[in-house]
C-alpha cells in the first residue's frame, strides 16, 4: 500500500467500560481526537467498540469547525460484522490500516462477551502489527485494560524499543494514574511527533 505515512495516527481501541476515567473517557477520546487533527496529524481507525464513535465524534466536530476537509484528515475501516467473513480478513484488514499510520496510539481494549468484561484480544494483534512496521507505538496505560498491560511490557523492555531513553518520562507519564486527561495528551503529542 503506497500511502503517506507522515502524521497518521491509528487509534486501537475499545471499550464497553472506561475503567478509571469512568464516563470521562468518552471525553478524553473525543478531545484527543480533536487535538491530534489541530496539531496536523491524520487520523485513522478501525471503529472499534466504545472508542471509535467517539473519535470520530472529536474528528468531525474539529473538522467541521475548521472547514477542512474529511477525507484528508479521518480515514475510517469498520469491521465487518459477518463473523465467519471477519475472522477470514480479519488480519490482512489490520495490517492493511496501520500500514498507513506512522503512530500507534492504544485505548483501552476491553469488550462484553458472554456477559462478562474481557480484554480485547484484538488490540494485541494490532500491537504486534504495528509494531513489525515499525510504528511509533502509545499505549495509554493509565486507560487500563490491554492498554495497560501494553503500556507495561513497553515501560519495562524500553530499551528494546527505543535506541535511547529521551521519551521515557513521557511514557511513564502515561500510566500514571494521577495525571490529568490534558496531561496525558500533552504526552501523546511529544511522543508523536
Amino acid at each position: 500500500m503506497n500511502v503517506n505515512k507522515r502524521k497518521s495516527v491509528f487509534i486501537s481501541g475499545s471499550a464497553y467500560e472506561y475503567g478509571s476515567f469512568g464516563d470521562e473517557g468518552k471525553t478524553f477520546i473525543r478531545v484527543l481526537s480533536q487535538t491530534l487533527l489541530q496539531q496536523g496529524f491524520t487520523i485513522i481507525s478501525g471503529f472499534g467498540s466504545g472508542v471509535g464513535n467517539y473519535v470520530l465524534e472529536g474528528a468531525l466536530e474539529e473538522i467541521y469547525i475548521t472547514r477542512g476537509k474529511l477525507q484528508d484528515r479521518l480515514r475510517v475501516y469498520p469491521f465487518p460484522t459477518l463473523r465467519p467473513l471477519m475472522e477470514e480478513i480479519q488480519e490482512h484488514y489490520r495490517n492493511d490500516m496501520i500500514a498507513q499510520a506512522e503512530t500507534v496510539i492504544f485505548l483501552f481494549g476491553n469488550k462484553l462477551e458472554d456477559i462478562e468484561v474481557r480484554e480485547a484480544d484484538g488490540m494485541l494483534k494490532e500491537f504486534e502489527i504495528a509494531r513489525s512496521h515499525k510504528a511509533r507505538l502509545i499505549p495509554v496505560g493509565v486507560s487500563g485494560y490491554v492498554s495497560a498491560k501494553l503500556w507495561e511490557e513497553l515501560v519495562q523492555r524500553y530499551d528494546d524499543y527505543f535506541d535511547n531513553r529521551a521519551m521515557f518520562g513521557l511514557f511513564e507519564r502515561l500510566g500514571d494514574p494521577c495525571a490529568r486527561p490534558e496531561e496525558l495528551i500533552d504526552a501523546i503529542l511529544q511522543i508523536a511527533q
